[in-house]
């Protein structure tokens, strides 16, 4: 957090990334650091220290003096080899080409062979040129701007090569391990121009400035690039990358930075580019296309005649040989049958393909498999739907289109441009204007497709930020749009992009988005306009009350007068949506949606028959798994329903693509289901959705059933669409939704031990959809449960508040509170708890080794408050040690508990050991589950030897615990006799003491523990609450910092993220623009005179809001009123007026008695505090 300048940080306690999940290398910081030494030194200089840091691969990336640096052998060495140091130039970092170690160029009869290795490694570094070739600096994912489904790389320096360091050797190797390993350091140094060529964003400087942070971040166009440490690549990535780094000073220069002299740095930055132009070239993808034309020996012969300023002339000839129209150019040797067959090869083509591989690819820096991409016939299956004609017309098509096998594989608008536009001294024609309309739509789609939550975007804003891109390129390539192009290229514009004018303002979508909400509506508005459905079997209330009431509850005993009512409602519900096409459950934790589910299709089976068809689908598969466990519990239901995810739906049905993009068109549609339920529906995002609805024959289907609590985290992508439905019935179909208002959660906590704090502060943050006027008793209800919040403690039996203070704090009361209540459950039990928390927490889960027992949960995953710096000191003090090289893979020990992190469907499973079955076979596991991690069973005598070296364990997850799923090397051979691959855990798991609200979303848990930052709000919401608390079975704990004031924030309607989302599912529904940038002004009420109809929460506050917008009087609406003694409440509006605040209550409800003792007990309070 100091600029990487040979100092240890100022404040190495908050620098929490360089010890996180993806940092570099890898987890040796995490294992080797010593943070009481780096405190007891911090700031100081790291060549006047007595000991040198674990970060010193990197620490001097921009500092001006020498700095020690040093590695130990590794452990399994085990010979007597001494650590290895060396000094550090300045302005040095040592990195390691990764990716060129594990390819099967490297191995010698299937092993890996370390002499190749080194060869590999050498040839590496031989090819970085002193004082010509560039080094770009970048933060892998452990960085301030990554979040959880938002990972990013960030760009954070550039300078020239000064130096390549020597070859490092470990000193004092036995010759078996020279023999072994090669004896070689995975480290090599280099040393930059910095800073007389160079340059370094100052984001330390602003780390506590997020408004100047998004403003001076700067991600890779291309991501790829920043993959396995380092990576050499071409002169046209290093050219985008180099604009972006323009476009950042010249941002430094408008604030007004003085870190360093940004006037000089631009120039440098500018002659850069100039310089790149002519390195890269005019056909920088003429060696891909030779590739692909299988004229690999063409290859070097044409980069040779590149250099020489030939690449136009050698480009002709070398096409004219496969026309038949010339020889083989001079110093090319061709045999006359390798001739023959090349130009068969040619001639196979078609003119289309011919066409783009002679005049247009090779202007284009793609790889190989890129352009066989474009050119297969099933080039759909890659995004590209556009002929190779089309393409050949418009190339820029390729940036709007194509998607590679992987996510990261895409071609960005700038790869496109630079070979449209290429710079005027290469003397190659332009294929576009700077003002050309297909280059205008390009940048429309980038920047839209960069708008991951929103259907559409004002369209000032979107082509602002095109005018931005553009701004910093060379002058032949800058140009100023406006929205009159919208217009003047209206129907090229219109193929990709959809244009809406909505009260004289011009909105953008892509053309996709549009047409999925549009499809998604017809689908719908089909379902409800059917009429009722027929059943063939009465269901009758009896029916229903016989299939919701459980008399073995506890409910049922303890208070049946409210079971019976309860149920009673839940009967309601499920008659009241049962007939209906299209019905909507919904209802919110604990309100028991999963028993009515079962209900339903029991419902359905008994109406219709026994063979009738069911399908549940779910979003994820933790939601589907739970679905399941509920169906095949059921005797008179089990093997009865299909219960799947919907990617594998629509996977089984051709509808999904190996990169998991969605097929518009080609899957075959299903026809053989009655009723469709969709469970977790508000994790539902617009593709998705719209693919969902493509792969069903509707007129075939009876009904659809909904069921969510729309309360929750919107979805991790486009839309708003369960919200939208829900609102759309509301008002246009109200028979067919149906609320579950009795929570049975509440009811029991009630008649066990007053245990409904959770639910109660839960309901402090529900939506009140189509309601139109404020729930007053809600309202009450919410003030007085955050007035007893903000006293702290023991809220309710099952709700307890602590606040903290700093990041020591938040530490010392984590632990300590988790130790409190694993020994409180340890006593339940009749047991003495341990002494310390390691014992404890193993003594706990002897008994109760459930993943779903216990969790930390946390908005962010970056700084000391987030999931990865909790998870570190979780592991540290529950396990008892700090992982180390040998007892740990990738940071992962034994008996640490674990999520997933990738879906590993049908499709792609993994190798498990079946307990009951006594075999091993593929298994499903998906993203979100948890479980824990043991010996492998191989290992099962030897784990606890003092020699033992981790190198594969096994992990039990929650719902399955009957298999064993294997990580690591070796891992013995599969169901088949065949050897298993490693399968590597950093790429599939991570510590999970803590987890993301978004990754506990769909799953609940015994004891939880919600962490509340006050110092960072950007993720903080409405939903992200709400969704948090409710994970809680038994009891939460919040664990806030400071005080209330962020819980009182969060529950503003302004909060939401869902209002926040612009979409226009059955209704247009733009956010008013400030509410888009919600940080700094929400929490204290202050109201823009575009939101009333936003953030205040009823039509009739509506009103009033705009009656003193209207004259002028400043107020704000429900801003927290303290008193002298620091109780609360939440005035309706607080008015000021000529320097004095007035209160304004709307009090819309005192014929209610237990509203009107609420206000009463209010009035007092200010008459005692602001009388006046």
């Amino acid at each position: 957090n100091d600029g990487w300048n040979g100092r240890i940080c100022r404040d190495p306690a908050a620098n929490t990334y360089c010890v996180g999940v993806r940092s570099y290398p890898g987890q040796h910081i995490a294992e080797n650091r010593d943070l009481e030494w780096e405190i007891s030194v911090r700031g100081r200089p790291c060549k006047e220290l007595d000991r040198i840091p674990p970060c010193c691969y990197s620490i001097n990336a921009f500092g001006l003096d020498e700095v020690p640096a040093e590695e130990e052998p590794p452990p399994w060495f085990n010979d007597g080899t001494q650590k290895r140091r060396w000094v550090m130039p300045p302005a040095t970092v040592c990195v390691w080409p990764y990716e060129e170690m594990y390819g099967e160029d490297v191995k010698t009869g299937g092993r890996l062979d370390y002499k190749k290795r080194l060869e590999k490694a050498r040839a590496f570094f031989n090819a970085i040129q002193p004082d010509k070739s560039l080094i770009f600096y970048y933060a892998n994912y452990a960085n301030p701007f990554s979040e959880e489904e938002a990972r990013k790389y960030v760009l954070v320096g550039l300078s020239r090569v000064k130096r390549i360091g020597k070859e490092l050797f470990y000193e004092g190797c036995s010759e078996d391990v020279k023999e072994k390993t090669g004896g070689f350091l995975w480290q090599r140094a280099i040393t930059s121009h910095y800073p007389d060529q160079g340059l370094r964003l100052p984001y330390h400087i602003y780390r506590d400035r997020p408004d100047i942070l998004e403003r001076i971040a700067l991600f890779p166009e291309n991501p790829r690039l920043c993959k396995y440490a380092t990576r050499h690549f071409e002169d046209d990535d290093a050219l985008g990358l180099v604009e972006g780094f323009l476009r950042v000073v010249q941002e430094l220069q408008a604030l007004g930075d003085t870190t360093e002299n940004w006037s000089v740095r631009a120039r440098w930055l500018e002659e850069l580019i100039a310089e790149l132009w002519q390195h890269r070239g005019l056909l920088p993808g003429m060696p891909a296309v030779l590739e692909v034309l299988s004229l690999h020996d063409a290859i070097p012969f044409f980069k040779e005649r590149a250099l020489a300023g030939k690449e136009v002339e050698t480009h002709s000839a070398l096409f004219a040989l496969l026309e038949g129209k010339g020889d083989a150019p001079y110093g090319l040797e061709f045999d006359d049958a390798k001739i023959a067959r090349v130009r068969r090869q040619w001639n196979l083509k078609t003119k289309e393909e011919q066409r783009l591989l002679r005049e247009v690819l090779p202007r284009f820096a793609l790889r190989a498999d890129q352009i066989g991409k474009i050119l297969d016939e099933g080039r759909a299956k890659n995004g590209i739907t556009a002929s190779l004609d089309a393409i050949a017309k418009n190339p820029y098509i390729l940036s709007e289109q194509y998607q590679g096998d992987d996510p990261d594989d895409f071609i960005p608008w700038g790869t496109i441009d630079r070979g449209m536009l290429p710079s005027p001294e290469l003397g190659g024609e332009a294929f576009a204007e700077a003002d050309d309309g297909r280059r205008f739509r390009a940048l429309l789609v980038e920047a839209l497709r960069h708008e991951r939550s929103h259907a559409f975007v004002p369209a000032d804003t979107i082509i602002e930020k095109a005018n931005q891109r553009l701004s910093v390129l060379p002058e032949w390539k800058r140009y100023t749009f406006n929205e009159r192009f919208l217009a003047a290229d209206e129907e090229l514009i219109r193929e990709a992009v959809e244009i809406r004018k909505e009260d004289e303002r011009t909105y953008l979508y892509l053309r996709e988005v549009f047409d999925d909400e549009r499809l998604v509506e017809e689908k719908l508005r089909f379902l409800v306009g059917g009429p009722d459905i027929p059943l063939h079997s009465p269901v009758t209330e009896d029916v229903w009350k016989g299939f919701l009431h459980d008399s073995q509850s506890l409910l049922a005993r303890k208070t049946p007068e409210a079971y019976h009512a309860a149920i009673e409602k839940q009967v309601e519900a499920c008659q009241r949506i049962f007939v209906r096409p299209i019905g909507v459950l919904v209802g919110e934790a604990g309100s028991g949606k999963t028993t009515v589910i079962r209900a339903l299709i029991k419902a359905i089976k008994r109406g219709h028959g026994i063979g009738s068809s069911v399908v549940a689908l779910a979003p994820t598969g933790k939601a589907a798994e739970r679905i399941r466990e509920v169906v095949e519990k059921d005797a008179a239901l089990k093997g009865s329903v299909e219960v799947a995810t919907l990617h594998s739906f629509l996977a089984k049905r051709g509808w999904l693509n190996d990169n998991m993009t969605f097929r518009r068109s080609g899957g075959r549609v299903e026809e053989g289901y009655a009723t469709y339920i969709l469970d977790e529906c508000s994790m539902l995002e617009l593709g998705l959705t719209a693919t969902f609805f493509r792969a069903v024959c509707w007129p075939k289907v009876q009904r659809l059933i909904l069921v969510g609590d729309p309360n929750q985290l919107p979805p991790i992508g486009r839309g708003r669409i369960f919200a939208d439905i829900i609102e759309f019935l509301e008002e246009q179909a109200p028979e067919s939704i149906a609320s579950l208002e009795h929570n049975l959660r509440q009811l029991l906590g009630r008649i066990t031990d007053n245990a409904t704090g959770i639910i109660e502060l839960a309901q402090c943050y529900l939506h009140d959809y189509g309601k139109g006027e404020k729930n007053e008793d809600l309202t009450t209800a919410a003030e007085e449960m955050l007035q007893r919040v903000q006293r702290g403690g023991d809220v309710a039996p099952d709700l307890r508040v602590i606040y903290w203070r700093d990041q020591a704090d938040l530490s010392r009361i984590l632990l300590e509170q988790m130790a409190s209540d694993l020994a409180e459950d340890v006593r339940s039990r009749g047991e003495e708890p341990e002494e310390t928390l390691a014992k404890i927490w193993r003594q706990a889960h002897e008994k109760n080794s459930k993943p779903a027992y216990f969790q930390v949960l946390s908005p962010y995953r970056g700084e000391f408050f987030g999931v990865e710096e909790i998870n570190r000191i979780c592991q540290e003090h529950i396990r008892g040690q700090r992982p180390t090289e040998k007892h740990a893979i990738d940071g992962v020990m034994l008996f640490d508990k674990v999520i997933q992190i990738r879906n590993r469907p049908k499709s792609w499973p993994i190798r498990a050991w079946n307990h009951n079955k006594r075999c091993m076979e593929p298994i499903e596991i998906f993203n979100g589950q948890l479980g824990f991690v043991w010996p492998h069973l191989f290992d099962k005598k030897e784990w606890y030897r003092p020699s033992f070296w981790l190198e594969r364990f096994r992990v039990v997850f929650d719902r399955r615990e009957g298999y064993s799923v294997y990580y690591g090397n070796d891992l013995g051979k599969d169901e088949n006799g065949r050897w298993i691959k490693k399968e590597s855990v950093e790429e599939n798991l991570e510590l999970a003491y803590a987890i993301s609200v978004h990754k506990a979303q769909g799953s609940e848990f015994d004891r939880v523990y919600v962490v509340v930052p006050k110092s960072k709000r950007t993720l903080l919401s409405t939903e992200l609450f709400y969704t948090a608390i409710t994970r809680a079975r038994r009891h939460c704990t919040l664990l806030v910092e400071q005080d209330v004031t962020s819980l009182l924030g969060m529950r503003r309607l302004e909060a939401s993220r869902l209002r926040r989302i612009n979409a226009s599912l059955f209704k247009f529904r733009p956010v008013p623009e400030v509410l888009q940038s919600v940080e700094g002004w929400y929490e204290d009420g202050r109201i823009h005179q575009t939101l009333a109809d936003v953030v205040v929460r009823s039509k009739s506050e509506v009103i009033i809001a705009n009656m003193l917008f209207e004259r002028g009087i400043p107020f704000s609406y429900e801003q927290p009123l303290f008193a002298s003694d620091g109780t609360f409440y939440l005035p309706d509006f607080t008015i000021t007026w000529r320097g004095t605040d007035y209160y304004w209550e709307h009090l819309g409800m005192l014929h209610r008695d237990e509203y009107r003792a609420h206000w009463e007990k209010k009035r007092a309070w200010y008459e005692r505090f602001f009388k006046g």
